[in-house]
């Protein structure tokens, strides 16, 4: 047993009954899985056509939605089409059709969806990046008296649809059982019901555009660049650098042989998080590789651990950490480094002039 055993989170296959969803499929669910977690967030591939959610918000926590190719080693292979709508309030909201690589901020109290996943030739990366150890949100609805209200939803507190007395433990049944259904009535000449679901909001669609909520959309850049570790091109969300107000910051790097990616550092006040996947999200547990990433609380007194399976490593303040050495690589794997800050900074160890060790503060856009 290792000092930060809790630190270092193999994730689980998760089965599940989802229509249109790749399964097993991986899921980090924030401090249910591991304390004090500040990150919740899935990995979830989209290989059918399907329409999800209705408007709702977040009461005080930013959501990033992203969506991207499965494949990673052909991140840009966008396979399809998906229709989002943003705004201030639900009945007149603003149509987003992505094509390309793109993530969404959703900031507190922003209404969003539903979300329609169209035209799908190849699987397509649904994930849902929720900035607080536990999910949860808020949906409008007409009560039985015909009055507004806002009903709260979240991990721990949702019941089971098929039987109220459970919890309910996001297996998919009741989803996939309303898309079949919607299915057989497609095959009539009359409009499915997921076509009448979402023609209010094609209506909406229809209206002026505002583009209020257009700085909360990214498309990915491609990044070329002469690392021979890593695949090329590249793609990354460097925070305030590509959107004001984010509080987010990673990298998607693709590794592509045995080599070490880093060095010895340590972040002052904000955690970050080292997620190994493989490089296909549609299958996600085909790991074939052996990594070995050091913790410690000081630069002298260093843990090794050993990583083969898909894993997320949770590095607190003033945790030291690094260099990733990936010793051995029989496919190509994805390692996302995880900052949920909108800058980035670090802290090494150097020698001083007088032999005495410093300590060195680099970090984006410091003053020259």
């Amino acid at each position: 047993m290792g000092k930060f055993d809790h630190l270092v989170f193999t994730i689980p296959k998760e089965f599940h009954k989802w229509y249109g969803f790749a399964s097993p499929r991986g899921f980090f669910r924030g401090t249910t899985m591991m304390p004090k977690a500040k990150v919740y967030m899935d990995f979830t591939s989209i290989t059918k056509e399907l329409a999800m959610e209705v408007p709702h918000t977040h009461h005080a926590v930013d959501e990033y939605i992203v969506l991207t190719g499965a494949d990673m080693n052909n991140f840009f292979d966008f396979g399809g089409e998906v229709d989002m709508w943003l705004g201030d309030d639900p009945l007149r909201m603003e149509m987003f059709h992505i094509t390309e690589p793109t993530i969404i901020r959703i900031p507190p109290k922003l209404y969003h969806c539903p979300l329609n996943f169209k035209n799908i030739k190849k699987p397509i990366v649904f994930s849902a990046i929720y900035l607080d150890g536990d999910w949860s949100k808020v949906t409008p609805i007409i009560n039985a008296e015909g009055q507004e209200e806002f009903r709260y939803d979240g991990a721990g507190v949702r019941r089971c649809v098929k039987d109220r007395a459970k919890e309910c433990v996001y297996c998919g049944q009741c989803f996939s059982e309303k898309m079949k259904e919607f299915a057989e009535k497609a095959k009539d000449d009359a409009p499915p019901p997921q076509a009448e679901l979402l023609k209010p909001y094609y209506e909406m669609a229809k209206l002026p555009r505002t583009g209020k909520f257009d700085k909360y959309v990214y498309t990915f850049k491609k990044e070329y660049h002469d690392d021979e570790r890593f695949l090329s091109p590249r793609a990354g969300f460097r925070g305030t650098s590509e959107m004001e107000e984010s509080r987010l910051r990673y990298l998607y790097d693709i590794v592509q042989k045995e080599c070490t990616v880093g060095e010895l550092h340590m972040h002052h006040a904000v955690e970050e998080y080292l997620f190994f996947t493989g490089a296909d999200i549609t299958y996600f547990f085909e790991f074939d590789a052996e990594i070995e990433v050091q913790l410690g609380e000081d630069p002298d007194h260093m843990e090794t651990y050993t990583i083969t399976e898909p894993t997320v490593i949770r590095v607190p303040p003033k945790m030291w950490h690094g260099p990733v050495t990936f010793k051995r690589v029989g496919a190509p794997i994805c390692f996302m480094p995880f900052y949920p800050s909108g800058e980035y900074g670090s802290i090494v160890r150097e020698p001083g002039a007088d032999g005495t060790p410093v300590f060195i503060y680099k970090g984006t856009d410091l003053p020259k």
